[in-house]
């Protein structure tokens, strides 16, 4: 069905490829590619061709964060200032974040800076769930000060030599220029194609859907933590909110049916983890099922991605 849609011409004008691999049961079920790399590139997309993961990237981090935690290098608890100095001038709730808020997005700190939401706290951390990509940038800070490692290097060791994700990478390789997907915008726009130089623990991760669904059975069957951190990890920490939640709108209703953990969106009531990974020209989402051992993850070279997942 997924191949008779995407090969209808009003579709593939704005979903060029797709790329989905599947676990079942804890095991792979399929990897699964179509279409091209790009609207104006002709070459079909295979289950190597990269594509930007986006916030896929955090789950990642957080993963990276909990064993260095249980490393006893990382305190979950302790003022990201204490370890790494300041990171938002002047403000002194910003003091008070931990690695704890950053992984719940308690934060304070907004998701995106810019000029209508600049860098600083906009509740007191802890106080409730803000979606919050910029901590993450101060996270990074703290990981790399206390492991004397760059986070490529951490993400390389303990992410992608660990699971065997050899198609992955924080930072641009020249292996990917081979096979690598370019984005496209809702309207039809490319984005031009990025080459990230320096790791960024919110958003620079380039992958394959076959990788990433390693990653995922790692997820799984909770290898790389201990039971108890493994379980903290999954455990709702922090219940989210109804609508798309920003710092600028701050009476948004709970949403009782989706809660945040260290580093992953939960569903309880289904047992499931999720995440999904917004860049320009491109969208990603992974869910997994701890007690079925079932997981999916999407990759798409287009901001329209994600609109077939409902023919699915």
């Amino acid at each position: 069905m997924l191949e008779e849609i995407l090969r209808n011409p009003r579709v593939q004008a704005t979903i060029p490829g797709l790329s989905i691999a599947t676990l079942k049961s804890g095991e792979f079920a399929c990897a699964y590619a179509i279409g091209t790399r790009s609207a104006h590139d002709s070459t079909a997309v295979d289950t190597h061709t990269v594509f930007e993961a986006a916030s896929l990237t955090k789950p990642l981090v957080s993963f990276i964060a909990l064993q260095l935690a249980e490393e006893g290098l990382l305190d979950l608890n302790q003022p990201l200032h204490e370890i790494c100095g300041d990171y938002v001038t002047g403000d002194v709730r910003a003091k008070a974040i931990t690695t704890t808020h950053v992984l719940t997005h308690t934060s304070g700190l907004p998701n995106i800076v810019g000029p209508q939401t600049p860098l600083k706290t906009y509740f007191a951390p802890g106080e409730r769930y803000n979606y919050g990509s910029s901590a993450f940038g101060w996270l990074q800070r703290a990981i790399e000060r206390l492991s004397a490692s760059s986070l490529e290097e951490l993400a390389r060791i303990r992410v992608f030599q660990a699971f065997g994700m050899a198609d992955s990478s924080l930072e641009w390789q020249e292996r990917f220029e081979s096979n690598h997907a370019q984005g496209q915008e809702m309207d039809g726009r490319l984005v031009s194609k990025r080459r990230v130089a320096s790791a960024a623990a919110s958003w620079s991760l380039v992958t394959t859907a076959t990788d990433y669904a390693h990653f995922l059975q790692a997820v799984l069957r909770a290898e790389g933590l201990s039971p108890d951190m493994h379980t903290r990890w999954l455990t709702p920490a922090v219940t989210t909110r109804v609508g798309v939640d920003d710092v600028l709108n701050q009476n948004a209703a709970e949403d009782k049916e989706v809660a945040w953990g260290l580093g992953w969106g939960l569903e309880p009531s289904q047992n499931c983890f999720f995440h999904w990974g917004n860049n320009p020209g491109f969208r990603a989402f992974v869910m997994g099922n701890v007690q079925t051992q079932n997981a999916v993850v999407w990759f798409a070279n287009s901001a329209r991605g994600l609109r077939l997942a409902r023919y699915v």
